[in-house]
């Protein structure tokens, strides 16, 4: 189940973080947020942490180490938890169209699941 997480996690990190480094103002236009040139900037740097966040997770992918195992579950647990939180909040006071609440679905659901697996390490 581990194996299935980090490659779920990779798939919701590092092709968004390719696509916002490259195009952070079309990427976001997606979710009603429009980015001026600070907003791009802020989004790259979001980018480029999903981007190595991505990779991390996709390297470690094969990993049967639960000293291992453990920390990237807890930190996939907090990363799917606080975009959740984030994107749901977006989502509910109109900063974001309504589109973001399927993101939030996504996120929620990974959370639950790498907490499950987490609690089974």
């Amino acid at each position: 189940m581990v194996k299935l997480l980090l490659v779920i996690n990779t798939l919701l990190t590092l092709p968004f973080g390719i696509d916002a480094l490259a195009a952070p103002a079309e990427v976001f236009a997606q979710f009603g947020l429009k980015l001026d040139a600070g907003g791009a900037l802020v989004a790259r740097g979001y980018a480029a942490a999903l981007v190595g966040y991505g990779l991390l997770l996709w390297l470690l992918r094969h990993t049967r180490d639960r000293a291992v195992a453990r920390p990237l579950l807890l930190s996939m647990v907090a990363f799917n938890g606080i975009e959740a939180v984030i994107q749901g909040l977006a989502g509910v006071q109109g900063t974001a169209l309504p589109v973001i609440l399927a993101n939030v679905v996504v996120h929620g659901l990974v959370c639950a699941a790498c907490l499950y697996a987490y609690r089974g390490q």
